[in-house]
């Protein structure tokens, strides 16, 4: 048996079979706590996270794009950081920094067009109309490892040329099909196959994480203070007062 191959039985978990009689204090508690298991998971996993800072600075400087690509939880992790980021650093295009959801704009009906994180032809069909090539880095995020969206899209820009990157919750196919496998060992969910609570928490701190070092390396920030664009008034409201702040100082 392949042992990178994704089981459903390595989702279970056995700490909370008996949470329908925990008290509500308890439930809270180990909830809390499962905050430090993605401590532990993203502080084991930063070397790779370095080498993915190195590949995507690398590849900007060079003109290319960063796109991250997901299905469900793990795709809107993923938008959820890349959309911030030409909005709180002007001189990053949204055209460059960009992401990609299975079912596209539908993730935002009440069901979120779940379906298609089975279509491999939709994964491919994806980095074709990017047209991604070997400038671009392209950051693939999968709880399990398997979805065939992303692990169709991930196998493509591979093809292609692009730099690929995995953000992988669980031991499994996606993190030998890429180029740079960043592997967040969170364990079992609280319930199994809720991959869009501690999974989907854990990537996104760490395309945060790798995202700000991002940034810094690429002189796009004001040492530790955002050059916003100013569309709208709390920006202009900063903008000034740190205008005027360093005017002063």
């Amino acid at each position: 048996m392949n042992e990178n191959r994704w089981l459903p039985s390595r989702e279970i978990n056995t700490e909370t079979v008996n949470i329908k009689k925990w008290t509500t204090h308890q439930i809270l508690v180990y909830s809390s706590d499962e905050l430090l298991k993605i401590h532990r998971a993203i502080s084991k996993s930063l070397w790779s996270c370095e080498r993915a800072v190195n590949g995507i600075v690398r590849h900007v400087k060079k003109g290319g794009r960063v796109v991250t690509i997901g299905a469900g939880g793990s795709g809107v992790a993923g938008m959820s950081v890349m959309r911030e980021l030409p909005q709180n650093h002007e001189a990053l295009s949204p055209h460059n920094f960009t992401y990609r959801v299975a079912g596209g704009g539908s993730i935002f009906d009440p069901l979120g067009c779940e379906e298609l994180e089975d279509s491999f032809e939709e994964g491919r069909r994806e980095m074709d109309a990017l047209s991604v090539n070997d400038k671009d880095v392209l950051i693939f995020i999968s709880a399990t490892g398997r979805t065939p969206y992303t692990r169709a899209a991930a196998l493509r820009a591979k093809e292609r040329g692009s730099l690929t990157i995995g953000i992988v919750c669980h031991e499994s196919e996606l993190l030998t099909e890429v180029d740079i496998p960043i592997f967040l060992d969170v364990g079992p969910e609280i319930f199994m196959g809720a991959t869009c609570e501690m999974s989907a928490t854990a990537q996104k701190h760490t395309l945060d994480a790798i995202m700000n070092a991002v940034v810094i390396k690429l002189n796009v920030t004001n040492g530790n203070i955002c050059r916003a664009r100013l569309v709208h008034e709390k920006a202009r409201t900063r903008h000034h007062f740190f205008k005027n702040h360093a005017q002063g100082s």
